[in-house]
């Protein structure tokens, strides 16, 4: 089964790739989490998920439509 989930996925329009959305600090590694109250994607450096973590969340739901491994 496959789908597209573009909607689900959209970024912030004020999230940067190369920033943290909360403390504007470039970083060595940002994670890619939900934005809780606009339902939006948004980099967010460790130390922000850490300690925003109510407005954050983890979303690992997007589907993977790679090759499909055979049984």
């Amino acid at each position: 089964m496959k789908y597209y989930d573009e909607d689900s996925y959209r970024f912030h329009e004020k999230d940067m790739p190369d920033k943290c959305f909360c403390c504007s600090h470039n970083a060595e590694r940002l994670l890619i989490v939900r934005h809780i109250e606009s339902q939006m994607m948004v980099h967010l450096c460790l130390e922000c998920m850490v300690e925003c973590s109510d407005d954050y969340l983890l979303d690992n739901t997007r589907p993977w439509l790679g090759p499909q491994k055979k049984p």
